[in-house]
């Protein structure tokens, strides 16, 4: 896992960026609306000799804690039946002697393990398929999703859901999980919870040693219903209480704050879901007419999403160019172009990035990076690249595969690398990246921003008054 934050929508599947995004049952993957596998999403237009984008498939980072699971008719003896005898295998298959090694470990406790009240075969199976999957080394994007886990992933990649409407983020070292944002008008915001608060507790249950997944499953529920959330304000080291009602949300998966001072403007991606290009086109479009001259894009912590968005994403900004390659387990190697349907290809553009930016986040920042379209700056990126494909499984739980690895258009592997900004700006311990959405809630003017701490966005700022 990463040595920074773990970018995930906090409160359920989403979540958000890095600020991981609360969503308690929204729609990722992190980002990533419809991400989930099972409706193919329609693929951009493309020219007749270029592959169609691969819009079914998903560019999440989101890592998702399972407790476990495989089917009840494998437990039932289906694994050995269907595998074994199948012909699936050769007989002096590697794979064929360790499934048969463990079947053998399965019935062994099945039939010989004295405690039966302890035997529970879902929990088992489970976390058999969980650890299996983790010695593949695909950290935060292969994983085992349990049926309610399907159900929580699939809505994070909607653009609405319901819970609080908070972003969090959790400090790999200290384990605190922090709320780096909240959603404009949410439960939350409007309670008074505030960005840099420490989460506590929820209902009055420790979230000390839990990870993101754990407490997004404590701050879901129902719409209407009732949660209480505690934190320590650290700038004040108040102990604060909450009592707030989960309610439903619209997620700002794009947000605009324009700076006249300068006419630049800056613009959020907070994950790659379903609609965002759209939703970018227009915020572009209202930002020139504002008188933005140059843009910041800010992918930090977005998780990532729909590779079609990320498609669309960089086809906005650029008229011609590969967006990423696409490597198959073979080594064979399929480039996708963009769409053709740029909206400004020549205004100057820096991307914001950070150790939260996974993903399809990733893919635009090297798509811009190597075909010199954009200065990246930041911190190095996440580091996924793999192409996730979603296996149902018969009792409704699914397998995440990485089937593919995504490359960006020069040849480079983002899995495990992630994308080296051309200028590297790290923030000071304890500095939560400045948002449009607080940008715009306080009224911020260019010298607040000069003295907001943000260093990454001054960098970014100061580069572009440079250009124009």
């Amino acid at each position: 896992m990463s040595n920074y934050y773990d970018p995930r929508w906090y409160e359920d599947g989403e979540r958000h960026s890095w600020r991981s995004f609360s969503t308690e049952s929204i729609s990722d993957s992190g980002s990533a609306p419809q991400a989930a596998a099972s409706p193919p999403l329609d693929a951009p237009n493309a020219p007749a000799d270029q592959p169609a984008p691969p819009g079914c498939r998903i560019a999440v980072r989101r890592a998702v804690t399972v407790t476990a699971l495989l089917i009840l008719a494998f437990i039932a003896g289906w694994f050995s039946h269907q595998f074994f005898s199948s012909g699936s295998f050769p007989a002096s298959s590697q794979s064929q002697k360790y499934a048969q090694l463990f079947q053998q470990a399965w019935t062994l406790v099945d039939q010989k393990y004295v405690d039966r009240k302890a035997i529970n075969y879902q929990k088992m199976a489970y976390s058999a398929i969980q650890a299996m999957l983790d010695t593949l080394g695909d950290k935060g994007h292969t994983r085992f999703l349990t049926p309610d886990q399907v159900q929580a992933f699939n809505q994070s990649l909607s653009p609405t859901l319901v819970g609080i409407g908070v972003y969090i983020q959790q400090d790999p070292t200290t384990k605190q999980v922090i709320i780096s944002d909240t959603v404009p008008g949410a439960p939350a915001e409007k309670a008074g919870l505030k960005p840099g608060d420490i989460l506590l507790s929820v209902n009055g249950q420790s979230v000390q040693g839990k990870d993101l997944d754990t407490i997004s499953s404590l701050l879901r529920g129902p719409e209407g219903t009732s949660v209480s959330v505690t934190v320590r304000r650290p700038s004040t080291n108040q102990t604060l209480t909450f009592h707030l009602k989960r309610a439903k949300i619209t997620v700002p998966n794009v947000i605009l704050h324009y700076i006249p001072e300068v006419h630049i403007a800056h613009i959020q991606i907070v994950q790659f879901a379903d609609g965002v290009s759209d939703q970018l086109r227009s915020s572009i479009e209202q930002a020139k007419k504002l008188g933005a001259r140059a843009i910041v894009l800010d992918l930090r912590g977005n998780p990532g999403g729909l590779v079609e968005e990320a498609i669309n994403t960089v086809s906005e900004f650029q008229a011609s160019g590969t967006v990423f390659l696409e490597q198959d387990s073979s080594g064979r190697r399929t480039p996708y172009q963009v769409t053709g349907h740029v909206v400004d290809g020549k205004i100057p553009l820096v991307v914001l990035v950070d150790n939260g930016t996974a993903s399809a986040a990733e893919i635009v920042s090297g798509a811009f990076q190597d075909n010199h379209r954009a200065v990246i700056i930041g911190t190095r990126t996440y580091g996924t690249g793999t192409v996730l494909e979603q296996f149902p499984l018969s009792d409704g739980s699914e397998l995440l595969l990485g089937t593919a690895e995504w490359l960006t258009p020069d040849g480079h592997f983002i899995r495990q690398n992630g994308i080296q900004p051309n200028i590297v700006v790290s923030l000071k311990a304890g500095q939560s990246p400045l948002t449009p959405a607080t940008e715009n809630r306080d009224h911020m003017t260019y010298q607040q921003i000069l003295q907001s701490g943000d260093s990454q966005l001054i960098r970014a700022l100061q580069y572009l008054q440079g250009q124009h």
